[in-house]
């Protein structure tokens, strides 16, 4: 009855009273709160065992995602822009440069399938030009000139900051990395000089017929990838680099002093990687492991 509802409004006025016109139409009170500290805990915990991924597939996944995670970040969001003496624009560095000197080395191997190839390997960059802001070069060059540069600027104003006063206390040992580094500069120089900017003039422009889209896709599986012999795909005339490799390496002296090259690098390289691994971010169960890996890559 009107009667009834009429003594129950003051309660249901009263009850809502408390809350007033702020109140919210639900309480939630009574939940729980999330408990992160938990998670964090169960996170440190996975990072001192193997993590979520266990023997040496799990070493391998966390490898990769950490080089994928630090090389994204080599150059734009970079401490070291600064030029401190925090290595994290060493390491980021240097796995950037370990992943191009694996590319480029494959890339070499072209050289065993004949000049049109190799030298089609070599026109596939100059094609890519249009990507380097106007200069004689395509962004993954000036990528990784930044790169080296970084990796060098660091790694001397680590050296003259800390490593000069560990040479005195622990010997010359604390300078390994700075000495073959700055040799392996003296190298990527003189090759740069040799193959970059060398002279294929001599031997007047090599032709061959490049790929519309800069990879040959039937050549896929023949491995004919930066050259077609579709005759309706006019001739271009290329830098003779495969001539000149051959001339170059005709020289003895110059075999050898490559080849005292690629054995310095693997010493900078083994060296370098033992430092490496542990700022991968990879679970210290895998260390060992990812140590392993990185060797036998290298």
């Amino acid at each position: 009855s009107l009667g009834a509802a009429s003594a129950g409004a003051p309660a249901a006025v009263a009850a809502s009273a408390g809350g007033g016109a702020a109140a919210p139409l639900l309480d939630h009170s009574h939940g729980k709160a999330r408990d992160w500290s938990k998670c964090d805990k169960n996170r440190k915990l996975r990072m001192e065992g193997e993590g979520k991924i266990p023997g040496w597939i799990g070493a391998l996944c966390y490898m990769v995602l950490g080089f994928m995670k630090e090389i994204i970040f080599t150059i734009v969001p970079q401490k070291n822009i600064t030029l401190s003496n925090d290595r994290i624009g060493l390491t980021r560095s240097a796995m950037l440069l370990f992943i191009f000197i694996i590319i480029h080395a494959v890339g070499n191997l072209h050289v065993f399938l004949g000049p049109d190839d190799f030298n089609g390997y070599g026109y596939f960059y100059v094609r890519l030009y249009w990507t380097g802001f106007g200069l004689k070069a395509n962004i993954v060059e000036e990528y990784i000139l930044l790169s080296v540069l970084l990796h060098v600027f660091v790694g001397l104003k680590r050296t003259w900051d800390m490593k000069l006063a560990l040479a005195k206390s622990q010997g010359a040992g604390a300078l390994n990395l700075a000495i073959s580094g700055l040799m392996l500069l003296t190298f990527m120089t003189i090759h740069l000089f040799q193959f970059r900017f060398g002279d294929t003039e001599q031997f007047g422009p090599y032709y061959l017929r490049s790929p519309p889209y800069l990879i040959n896709f039937w050549g896929i599986l023949s491995l004919n990838l930066f050259w077609t012999d579709d005759t309706s795909v006019p001739p271009v005339g290329v830098r003779d680099i495969y001539a000149l490799e051959f001339q170059i390496f005709q020289n003895r002296l110059w075999s050898y002093f490559y080849i005292a090259a690629v054995v310095i690098f693997m010493i900078h390289y083994c060296i370098g990687w033992k430092k490496v691994t542990p700022a991968l971010g990879v679970p210290k169960g895998h260390i060992k492991r990812v140590e392993v890996i990185g060797y036998i890559i290298g």
